[in-house]
């Protein structure tokens, strides 16, 4: 098992909700963190980290914006010494039809996919040079949404808990008929995930993504106007038992699995479930001879 003690961080949108308990669970674990976010509460968060004994620095920025992107990864990079660790969390929800008129359309194009793909992709390339140039090996872990998966992923390896609404039949992928570009945004990253495991893994960087189902955040109180009822809050996952699963991640270390999209959703144990064999890409396509 691999230690994070010393380690060097990126989380992207870790003002609140997902990414402030990624930045704060890896500190925790001695990790470095340096953090970004468009909301103002990010000012706050590398006090915060750094009373935890690690090294922290923070920026104001957006991820669909090269600019930023260039000035956040070269401030880290300056601030940490190197970056080892990236965890692209930046993302948004936005209610979009196949219906819309092409105005809305393109304004939600920029604003939703910019974030959810665009800002993942643009950290990705800012950073993946740097991590071969640094030669210590590393892990992309990129946030996405349990939309893309069926029970089980698949389904034949569910094991159809009596507390999954879904167990009696596959549960369906996508968000429903009003999420066409987030989930379009979301499923782009798949092929970021392959590829990048396929290319990165011979220098040793793992490149996985965590599939999350409906988790307490700000983003989904958010979605229920800031106003769910308790019981819908009761059937959420914690943010908390999610970041865990991020550690027990990383913690695998370089001989840990790569290339695969894992699936927390409402129902199952928030955990780090055993590896699965690859499905999309072929095990001989991220195998390394020793």
């Amino acid at each position: 098992m691999a230690s994070l003690k010393g380690r060097n961080a990126l989380v992207t949108g870790a003002a609140v909700g997902l990414g402030n308990a990624y930045a704060r669970a890896l500190a925790k674990a001695g990790a470095n963190v340096a953090v970004c976010d468009v909301r103002a509460e990010i000012d706050e968060l590398p006090a915060a980290l750094r009373g935890m004994g690690v090294q922290s620095a923070g920026w104001r920025g957006d991820v669909s914006n090269p600019a930023d992107v260039r000035r956040i990864v070269d401030g880290a990079i300056a601030a940490l010494g190197s970056i080892d660790l990236l965890v692209s969390n930046a993302g948004i929800w936005g209610g979009s039809v196949a219906d819309d008129d092409l105005d809305k359309s393109l304004a939600d194009y920029e604003r939703i996919v910019g974030t959810n793909l665009k800002g993942e992709y643009l950290f990705g390339r800012a950073l993946i040079p740097h991590m071969l140039a640094h030669g210590r090996g590393g892990d992309i872990v990129n946030i996405s949404t349990d939309h893309v998966h069926t029970c089980g992923t698949p389904f034949h390896v569910c094991p159809k808990l009596d507390s999954c609404p879904w167990k009696d039949a596959p549960r369906p992928t996508a968000g429903g008929t009003i999420m066409d570009l987030y989930d379009a945004g979301k499923w782009g990253l798949h092929g970021l995930t392959f590829a990048w495991a396929k290319a990165l893994r011979p220098h040793g960087i793992r490149v996985n993504a965590i599939c999350m189902g409906a988790t307490d955040s700000n983003m989904l109180r958010g979605f229920h106007n800031f106003n769910p009822s308790p019981e819908e809050v009761a059937t959420w996952m914690k943010a908390e038992d999610s970041a865990q699963v991020l550690i027990d991640l990383l913690m695998e270390g370089p001989g840990g699995r790569t290339g695969e999209n894992m699936n927390l959703c409402v129902g199952r144990p928030t955990r780090l479930e055993p590896a699965l064999p690859p499905v999309y890409i072929l095990a001989e396509d991220i195998h390394v001879k020793a």
